[in-house]
C-alpha cells in the first residue's frame, strides 16, 4: 500500500528532527551565583531594618542617610551584577548548544523572574533541572526568617 501523506504530515525526510540535541550540562557557575544572591540581599535587608528601628527611637529628630545610602548603592551594584551574571549564563548555554535560551534581559526585572523563565526553558527543551530556582527560593525563605530574628533580637529599643 502506498503512503499518501503530504508535506507536514508525518516524516519530513531523513535526519530532520524537531527535538534539540541534548546538551550535557545546563548548570553554570553564573546561574549558581544568581541563585546564591539572597545571601547578599538579606544582609542588606538586615542593615536596612535595623537602621529603620534605630530611627524609630523616641527623641531622634534627624535622619542620617549615610547607612541607607550605602545600602541603596549596594543594592544597585547587586542588581547590575545579577544582570551581568544572567548575560554570562545565557552566553554559556548558547555555547553549550542550547538554541534560544531564556533571554538574559528578563533579569532586569529581578533574579526570580530570570530563574523561573530559565528553568522553564531548560526543562522543556533539554530536560534540565530547576535546582537554581529552588535554591534561590529556599535561601530567600531561610534568609527572611534569619533577618527577622536578627533584627528583633538586636536590642534596639522600640517605643
Amino acid at each position: 500500500m502506498t503512503d499518501h501523506r503530504g508535506l507536514g504530515q508525518g516524516d519530513t525526510g531523513a535526519g530532520a528532527t524537531s527535538v534539540e540535541p541534548r546538551i550535557a550540562l545546563t548548570a553554570t557557575p553564573f546561574v549558581t551565583a544568581i541563585a546564591l544572591s539572597p545571601i547578599i540581599a538579606m544582609g542588606l535587608v538586615v542593615v536596612t531594618m535595623r537602621r529603620a528601628l534605630e530611627l524609630a527611637v523616641p527623641g531622634r529628630t534627624g535622619v542620617d542617610a549615610g547607612d541607607l545610602g550605602v545600602v541603596q548603592i549596594a543594592s544597585f551594584v547587586l542588581w547590575i551584577g545579577i544582570v551581568l551574571l544572567a548575560w554570562l549564563d545565557h552566553r554559556t548555554l548558547r555555547s553549550r548548544g542550547l538554541e534560544r535560551p531564556f533571554s538574559w534581559a528578563w533579569a532586569l526585572l529581578g533574579p526570580l523572574v530570570y530563574l523561573i523563565g530559565r528553568s522553564v526553558v531548560v526543562r522543556r527543551r533539554v530536560g534540565g533541572s530547576a535546582a537554581p530556582l529552588w535554591l534561590y527560593l529556599g535561601l530567600t525563605v531561610l534568609g527572611s526568617i534569619i533577618a527577622v530574628i536578627v533584627v528583633v533580637s538586636s536590642g534596639v529599643p522600640t517605643p
